[in-house]
């Protein structure tokens, strides 16, 4: 139901500060968004799981681990269990190593990914694939991925075009308040994905609909600062 929809985004770095665009270092990162991130997941305005974000410092480079986990019941009589967890390395802003695992109400997906020179050796099962080196991922995080125009999709392991429309200022949920965030709907693939970001390009959340059509939406735990 999520495979398709859950992680994609990318933004458009002309309406965000250039200082946000450039996370590099672990020190920036751990600045922005603290050790970790916290969001729950909605649907339809009801909880049915949690996303987070842990961010570390790990041989001089940084490491970001995701993770979402969402179990869906339908009275009593259906219950679907969806499992994310990634582990990124990045060094001064390029992609070192990627660890991927997806169980997707049973069915699971393993995808690693290795820097090799300029370009990106991804394995998923038997299949390899080289991609470009200098691509960056869908996990939301990076504003540096603003100016991109083609992401890793860590779903599916390919590479995704993907375009943006920026929607203006507007409130978005952070915890139990409305904070003044900047919206954008995703183009492209993404076309029906909306996310938000504040003024110092921390990502506060997303919304997206499932294949059922109804609305799956991430909302940020705590304060705006983390």
């Amino acid at each position: 139901m999520f495979r398709s929809a859950c992680l994609w985004f990318i933004l458009s770095c002309l309406v965000l500060p250039v200082q946000a665009a450039d996370l590099l270092s672990p020190n920036q990162v751990l600045a922005l968004y603290g050790e970790r991130v916290e969001f729950d997941v909605q649907r339809s305005g009801r909880s049915i799981g949690n996303h987070h974000l842990i961010f570390s410092e790990e041989n001089e480079q940084l490491r970001v681990d995701v993770e979402m986990n969402l179990n869906i019941r339908v009275l009593g009589l259906f219950s679907y269990r969806y499992v994310y967890q990634a582990t990124e390395w990045w060094r001064e802003g390029v992609l070192q190593r990627l660890q991927v695992w997806v169980n997707d109400n049973g069915d699971e997906t393993r995808i690693t990914a290795v820097a090799e020179g300029d370009q990106l050796r991804l394995t998923e099962g038997e299949q390899t694939r080289w991609l470009p080196g200098d691509l960056l991922t869908t996990n939301h995080w990076n504003s540096a991925i603003l100016a991109q125009q083609t992401v890793l999709n860590t779903l599916t392991g390919e590479s995704s075009q993907l375009s943006v429309e920026y929607l203006g200022e507007a409130q978005a949920p952070v915890g139990t308040q409305e904070v003044p965030v900047r919206l954008y709907r995703l183009g492209g693939e993404l076309k029906d994905t909306q996310t938000w970001y504040d003024s110092e390009g921390r990502w506060l959340g997303m919304e997206f609909s499932a294949r059922d059509d109804s609305r799956i939406r991430l909302v940020k735990r705590g304060g705006q600062d983390g």
